[in-house]
């Protein structure tokens, strides 16, 4: 009896590159040259998105609409007449670049069932649903051809809620590959021996793979079995690690960013976005849950948002990379004035790049900051703007098996970001 050098347990060692059951349809090559990572082999600029995703619910009058009688001073910013915390100077400078949207009302204010809202543009439970990150479904409408990277990436150092990260009925080739720390690179790019044992070792397990999933007919074994395809692409096609060494970049980069969990996942989104991976979402190292704590909890947390979200506005400037790359700050909720309890009522979110028009405020809260007294925003019309943003029809609607379902919950985009 043949007895493989690479068992089964220590082969699945490689599909931890995707979630298991999860791979993105299209990893595609490294592109070394910038401008073929923009347009390809069409000469159309390709869109793609980074979020910045602060799990626990910042809370919005300490960080983008902070009122007249908080505990926060607000500073001026790059952007004429718009104020922000005294916490985030590095943020203000780059203002000129992002917009405000401090309307938003949202109605969830539980941690996991926000997340997964958020996430996707739906209630869990929708129509009887599992419905999509918006990631994942971008990844779907922005399947590459010029790239062999992953569609969609989620770089989650520390805390906080993956509710709503799955690809629901788009299907688990469209889930997020993740990784806790994109500084390490990928692991286990290396085959023990050769490329060429490794491959007759594979052959040998895709037969009974495909054996399996003939005789069963399971969607898990068919993601599972693409899950290990992917994995293996990966190992042929290992300048692909380049593109998560950021200490290939310069120190003056590195100092842009500064120091720590969310400065390495910032610079490692930059990385991703240019090496043609379309969306990814950084999760903030820590949790915003201040109960209790908020005027120091908001302060810490912000000071560790600040450089590392000014370092990237910036760097994706200065490379040409933000006129086709959105950036979305947002949490699942804000919170109440205190900053110590959830609040979902009114809260901010904020944008910047791919045809957003920097500067600019959308919606306004009370004395407060609890009530939406102009321009509400729901979690639709969010959903909707990010689409608008990829040049995604966000009122379109997608078969699945013979339904047709709609890729918002009726939303609009907030036309008012848009230049």
């Amino acid at each position: 009896m043949l007895r493989l050098p690479m068992n089964r347990r220590e082969l699945l060692r490689l599909s931890t590159l995707a979630p298991a059951a999860a791979a993105s349809i299209c990893w595609l090559d490294i592109v070394a040259d910038r401008a073929w990572a923009q347009t390809g082999a069409t000469g159309r600029k390709h869109k793609s998105c980074i979020v910045l995703f602060m799990s626990g619910g910042p809370s919005h009058s300490h960080t983008f609409d902070v009122k007249p009688k908080s505990s926060y001073k607000t500073i001026a910013t790059s952007a004429p007449g718009v104020e922000i915390s005294e916490h985030l100077p590095h943020v203000a400078r780059q203002m000129h670049h992002l917009s405000l949207v401090r309307g938003m009302s949202t109605g969830d204010a539980n941690h996991e069932t926000a997340h997964y809202l958020m996430r996707t543009g739906f209630r869990q439970g929708t129509a009887g649903l599992d419905y999509p990150h918006f990631g994942a479904m971008a990844a779907r409408q922005l399947v590459r051809d010029d790239t062999r990277m992953p569609n969609f990436v989620v770089l989650k150092p520390g805390s906080g809620s993956r509710q709503g990260h799955g690809a629901g009925f788009v299907g688990a080739q469209y889930a997020p590959m993740t990784m806790k720390d994109v500084g390490l690179g990928i692991s286990n790019l290396s085959p023990p021996d050769s490329l060429e044992a490794l491959d007759r070792r594979n052959a040998l397990l895709g037969k009974q793979d495909e054996r399996f999933a003939r005789e069963y007919k399971l969607d898990a074994a068919k993601s599972k079995i693409e899950s290990y395809r992917k994995a293996l692409d990966l190992v042929h096609y290992q300048r692909a690690k380049e593109a998560f060494e950021i200490d290939r970049e310069s120190e003056a980069t590195k100092k842009l960013y500064g120091e720590g969990p969310f400065a390495r996942q910032c610079l490692g989104a930059r990385r991703l976005i240019e090496a043609g991976v379309p969306f990814v979402e950084v999760m903030h190292p820590q949790y915003w849950d201040t109960h209790g704590g908020a005027e120091q909890g908001q302060k810490r947390l912000s000071e560790v948002l600040d450089q590392p979200m000014a370092g990237l506005l910036t760097d994706l400037a200065d490379r040409g990379l933000l006129e086709t790359t959105l950036v979305v700050w947002m949490g699942e909720f804000g919170r109440d004035f205190s900053g110590g309890n959830h609040y979902a009522k009114a809260w901010t979110t904020a944008f910047a790049g791919a045809g957003i028009a920097g500067g600019r405020v959308v919606g306004r809260t009370d004395a407060k900051a609890m009530t939406v007294e102009d321009r509400p925003v729901k979690v639709a019309d969010f959903t909707a703007t990010i689409y608008r943003a990829l040049d995604i029809d966000y009122k379109q609607e997608i078969t699945v098996g013979d339904r047709p379902l709609k890729i918002t919950d009726n939303g609009a985009a907030v036309h008012e970001l848009f230049a």
